[in-house]
């Protein structure tokens, strides 16, 4: 409770008289987290004459007690630059300590896309004494950020045998994400000869954490390849 008790005979060491045994007294025997360090207490001795006298004791009051380290789990979410920061405070669920606690710290309080997933956050509790407990908190990171899909149009060519074909990648401009783009995937990457002409093909672009998102491209088919002819 951050309190000690002494006694009048704790700090005695054979007071005396020469008729009589002595009345004790302290001026000071009840200590709290305040007077943690060395404290000066007068002892005064009386006889059945009332004569006294007094000397002084160093009493030093010391708190040997860790504090109590309570953590709770959280999840975080990173930011458009894949970045996420949290406080000592966040993973802190009510830490205490007899004195007071004068110190938080976690031994981790970045995260970046690498961290995706549950992390083991430590959260070290100091009181004024120097004590130290500690907890571990689950700190969830999530990417709940879209990625930005960005189409280019293009033109291709219908080969001799009235085919052609395409990637995602050839209609992608450029598509990022706050992480990494994890894949590219156009809902028509073949075209014959009844495409011809213009053609809305969808891009669809994901991250690495499912988030998606996409554009329309313009492809269009050309045929420019001459008939040839055939003789009866």
């Amino acid at each position: 409770t951050g309190n000690a008790i002494i006694t009048t005979a704790d700090i005695d060491n054979g007071s005396s008289d020469n008729c009589s045994t002595v009345n004790l007294s302290a001026n000071i025997t009840a200590f709290t987290c305040s007077e943690v360090g060395a404290n000066t207490v007068t002892l005064t001795a009386t006889d059945g004459a009332s004569n006294s006298s007094t000397c002084t004791s160093t009493v030093t009051v010391l708190d040997t007690i860790s504090p109590i380290a309570s953590c709770q789990n959280i999840t975080v979410y990173l930011d458009a630059t894949g970045n996420a920061t949290i406080t000592p405070a966040d993973v802190d669920n009510g830490s205490s300590d007899n004195c007071g606690v004068t110190s938080l710290l976690t031994d981790i309080t970045t995260f970046t896309c690498s961290e995706i997933g549950t992390n083991t956050v430590t959260l070290t509790v100091t009181d004024g004494s120097s004590n130290t407990a500690s907890c571990s908190s689950t700190v969830t990171v999530l990417d709940t950020i879209s990625p930005t899909a960005s189409c280019q149009n293009i033109t291709v060519y219908l080969s001799s045998t009235g085919t052609a074909s395409i990637t995602a990648a050839d209609i992608d401009n450029g598509s990022s994400d706050n992480c990494t783009v994890a894949s590219l995937v156009a809902d028509l990457t073949t075209f014959t000869c009844s495409e011809i002409g213009a053609n809305s093909v969808t891009l669809t672009v994901t991250d690495g954490s499912s988030n998606s998102n996409t554009c329309i491209s313009t492809v269009t088919v050309l045929d420019t390849i001459s008939p040839v002819p055939s003789l009866a």
